[in-house]
């Protein structure tokens, strides 16, 4: 078939529209590009003067095994040969390199990988090209390495030099072209041999350079643009110019390509990992996308140092792996992520192929990722609500569809400056005193409180946080719409140890929510909430507590469980006066077995017909309760989650006696 027949054919093949060629049967320029596929190099490792000398120590075989379990099809190993060449006629190479470099290649046959061979970094030429004498070693140099090399699966490509660049101008790495070619052929007549242009073989002047009378060869560039962020680290990437600058340059070489018959493969490319996170990630995304979208395989460049993305010691990959091995054209591209506060993180992705279930996920600082949220396939946004803190959110999104491979986005982070809880208004509430409810603490979520969903569903007030908040028609604003397990804390200022009483101002329209306080070591009793009639009628429910003296923080949870949701409007403090202990000193109440597994028994309080035992979890939530009917009752605590707890004896709401409580499995 005709060059442009053979491109047309290995677009087909690598956008899964055609059948790969057996890779035992002779290659082709165009069915050695449908699979070659995604591919990285192995740099700074063959290519020192000495091997080991830069940032890596000696190549080692199972980085091949790792290579090909990840999903790279192709490696390209760069060499340095100038420091094993001789420097007179007949200009021979080191045997023991020439050995030591079949070794690695070996690797990567073996393994079923396409390997790419070079001359790298073998500037003597590319800086005095016109002399004779470089001209012959470098001819000789080639004639050795294609004699050694011939009887290679045809899954080996040669690559005559890498980067080209002046004083080498285009017509000089045209003349080497044309005079390499010949060399090689005496001995490898079908071996596919990539070509480049000058310019450090940049786009532009692969375009530009003599397309050599040969049927066997591909085209190769390398692309670091822009080059301020991809070779110094500076600006970001991503936007919509950006992209299409991009996919102008991919069109631009996948027509070329058509219109030559010569196949194209993009040997070199990344962003240097000095530079912004997020752009980096982008970069890397919508190179992979374009080049599988226009059929032009590539290899990442990854030296083990500033463009590192095979952790080479712990054998383990960083976060660009998987934008290089799990990127297709038609998964979630374009992804982004944006912290709209302090607890929320707004994503948004293209997704112009159907899945059957999107799946978003999130690794706060190195940890694994995790699953946060399942949702349907057609969806291109959701918003997360951030539980852990300051710190750092990696998101990515993942379309899986039953038989496919999961189409994974590039990942994107947000970062959670670190903050301290502050009271709201700048100063804690003096008790005696009233606390507005929606005057809790500034800190977010997690901190200061926690709320089931990420929305103020009420849309009063602090709008731009989780906790629910809504108006009353009186003028003011109230808690509502409570869950199970929600809570807020507020800062207070106790002016002495004591008993306090807390009046809750409550209004539910089907009454049965329940909800309690917390202070340090000290629990209110539960409040029961009435029937009120309606969501903005009050009435007042009250308990007491133990407060110590000093700046506490206190926390109000709901503990409704099963029943109806109500709302909370204020809290009034009142001293009760002097102080009271909150039930008798530990050591009055016993509980056996300290840890305990199934049971426990209760001693050293008397029963009686009002006294019960209270456990409460380190949440201050009240999971257990039994009538102290006797001496020492036994409690059955087989039924709560392995733990530390605190086990109370209440009589008419008032602690008695308290004591910790380890639950262990």
């Amino acid at each position: 078939m005709t060059r442009s027949l053979r491109s047309f054919a290995a677009l087909l093949l690598l956008t899964g529209l055609g059948t790969a060629v057996p890779a035992s049967a002779q290659l082709t320029p165009a069915e050695a590009v449908s699979q070659m596929g995604r591919g990285i190099n192995l740099g700074n490792t063959l290519e020192p003067p000495q091997e080991g000398a830069w940032n890596n120590g000696p190549a080692q075989e199972h980085y091949f095994d790792d290579y090909a379990e990840t999903g790279f099809a192709t490696v390209r190993v760069p060499v340095r040969w100038d420091q094993h060449l001789g420097t007179s006629a007949p200009f021979a190479v080191d045997a023991a390199w020439m050995d030591r470099v079949e070794q690695v290649v070996d690797w990567g046959l073996e393994r079923g990988l396409f390997v790419i061979l070079n001359a790298h970094h073998d500037d003597w030429l590319k800086n005095d090209y016109d002399n004779p004498t470089l001209q012959a070693r470098f001819d000789s140099l080639w004639s050795q390495i294609a004699t050694r090399f011939q009887d290679k699966p045809d899954r080996l490509l040669f690559e005559i030099l890498n980067e080209p660049f002046l004083p080498m101008t285009l017509a000089d790495t045209d003349d080497m072209n044309a005079r390499v070619l010949p060399i090689i052929r005496r001995t490898n007549p079908t071996r596919l041999v990539l070509y480049s242009g000058a310019s450090w073989s940049s786009r532009q002047q692969l375009l530009a350079a003599q397309v050599p009378d040969d049927p066997h060869v591909i085209g190769y560039y390398h692309s670091y643009d822009p080059y301020l962020l991809g070779l110094e680290g500076q600006g970001t990437w991503g936007s919509a110019s950006d992209r299409n600058e991009l996919a102008q340059a991919f069109q631009q070489v996948a027509a070329w390509s058509a219109s030559t018959g010569v196949p194209v493969i993009l040997s070199e490319f990344g962003a240097i990992r000095s530079g912004d996170y997020n752009a980096r990630m982008r970069h890397y995304g919508a190179f992979v996308a374009s080049a599988l979208e226009h059929g032009i395989p590539f290899q990442a460049w990854d030296d083990g140092g500033d463009f590192r993305i095979y952790e080479r010691d712990a054998r383990d990959w960083n976060d660009v792996k998987d934008v290089l091995i799990s990127t297709f054209p038609d998964g979630p591209n374009r992804f982004a992520a944006t912290l709209t506060n302090d607890t929320l993180a707004a994503l948004s992705w293209d997704a112009p192929g159907q899945s059957a279930v999107l799946v978003v996920e999130r690794r706060f600082g190195t940890e694994p990722y995790q699953a946060v949220a399942e949702i349907d396939g057609a969806l291109t946004s959701y918003v997360d609500t951030l539980r852990g803190g300051p710190g750092d959110y990696t998101y990515r999104v993942v379309s899986r569809t039953d038989g496919g491979p999961d189409k994974v986005s590039y990942p994107q982070r947000v970062t959670v400056a670190p903050y301290e809880r502050a009271p709201y208004g700048g100063e804690p509430v003096g008790l005696p005193g009233t606390i507005e409810a929606e005057d809790y603490d500034v800190g977010g979520e997690g901190l200061t409180y926690h709320d089931t969903e990420s929305a103020n569903l009420g849309g009063a007030y602090r709008t731009s946080e989780g906790v629910d908040l809504e108006d009353r028609d009186d003028g003011g604003v109230q808690l509502a719409y409570v869950e199970d397990g929600e809570w807020v804390e507020y800062t207070v200022e106790v002016p002495e140890t004591a008993r306090y009483t807390l009046t809750a101002y409550v209004a539910s329209q089907d009454g049965g929510g329940a909800f309690s306080f917390s202070a340090g070591p000290s629990f209110s009793p539960s409040f029961a909430v009435p029937q009120t009639g309606d969501w903005q009628t009050l009435t007042a429910v009250s308990q007491t507590m133990r407060l110590a003296a000093g700046t506490q923080r206190l926390r109000l949870r709901i503990d409704t469980g099963t029943g109806a949701p109500f709302n909370v409007d204020r809290i009034i403090v009142e001293a009760m006066g002097t102080d009271v202990e909150d039930g008798p000193a530990v050591g009055t109440l016993r509980v056996f077995p300290n840890p305990a597994r199934q049971r426990v028994t209760v001693s050293g309080v008397a029963p009686g017909p009002g006294r019960r035992v209270e456990i409460y979890d380190a949440l201050g939530k009240r999971v257990l309760t039994a009538p102290l009917a006797s001496a020492e009752p036994t409690v059955e605590v087989g039924g709560l989650a392995a733990g530390t707890y605190v086990l109370r004896v209440v009589e008419a709401g008032a602690t008695i006696a308290r004591t910790p409580l380890v639950v262990v499995w």
